[in-house]
């Protein structure tokens, strides 16, 4: 099983509240397009411009009632706005929604993984995000990675493939310093050394920023034993090779921990 992450500074103009990048929803829906309709994939979402803002701005004025509801919209909101584009374009795709499936319970999280095989197995892409989810407390932020996780546990992954708006993890920040340098492969020998290089580069993120999505990565590998390519979303024919399995003279980021 392939897990596709098309992330929210991907698909969403993350400065402009509220605001899709239509040129990364054609490159999505070229690279969906583009691979095997046999080939089995879970789509998930980021949250970008629509659940950070919300949820960064709500934390930590209001009650875990409001904040729910409203991270719960706005999720629902940008995944609708996914999906309906993407079988615009001819993608055979539909909306899992991930409160329906995962709940956290006394003894960890509880997943009703059915309807994603289900859906797989029709032949059509299941689409998960990240989302605000009921606990037997409130509530808890799960990134698309987090679910992902999850789901993983229970439908055994082949490959990570995270789509961004840049070509993998750099050594800075490649909008704004001046000698960017690629950073090609993420192992045991340097995972510590990458992660403090990268610091907490976007305050504007919910989870994490660049440096929560390596981490994330990093722990996939390490949990599930196989490679996460970080990479860009905008890059349509490296993106069907790495789909494929090809991950050779993909230009991006191989997370890969071997344990």
């Amino acid at each position: 099983m392939v897990y596709l992450k098309a992330g929210g500074s991907f698909l969403t103009i993350k400065e402009k509240p509220f605001s899709l990048n239509f040129r990364a929803l054609s490159s999505l829906a070229r690279i969906l397009k583009g691979v095997p309709a046999e080939l089995p994939l879970v789509l998930g979402n980021g949250g970008g411009s629509f659940a950070h803002i919300v949820v960064k701005a709500m934390r930590d004025k209001y009650g875990a009632r409001p904040l729910l509801v409203r991270c719960q919209s706005a999720t629902r909101w940008l995944n609708k706005l996914v999906v309906d584009y993407l079988v615009s374009e001819g993608v055979d795709a539909t909306s899992i929604q991930t409160s329906a499936i995962i709940t956290g319970g006394p003894g960890g999280f509880v997943v009703n993984h059915l309807p994603v095989v289900m859906s797989i197995k029709r032949g059509i892409r299941p689409v998960v995000y990240g989302e605000c989810v009921f606990t037997e407390d409130g509530y808890s932020v799960l990134s698309t990675e987090a679910v992902f996780t999850l789901l993983a546990e229970r439908i055994r992954p082949s490959l990570f493939v995270f789509l961004m708006d840049v070509e993998g993890v750099y050594t800075c920040d490649p909008k704004k310093c001046e000698k960017p340098e690629l950073v090609s492969r993420i192992d045991s020998s340097n995972a510590t050394r990458v992660l403090k290089s990268l610091g907490d580069r976007s305050a504007a993120d919910a989870t994490g920023g660049i440096s929560g999505k390596v981490r994330s990565a990093i722990e996939l590998s390490a949990k599930f034993r196989v490679p996460v390519l970080l990479m860009s979303g905008f890059n349509t024919d490296d993106a069907v090779k790495a789909l494929t399995g090809h991950l050779e003279d993909v230009r991006g980021t191989v997370v890969y921990i071997e344990r």
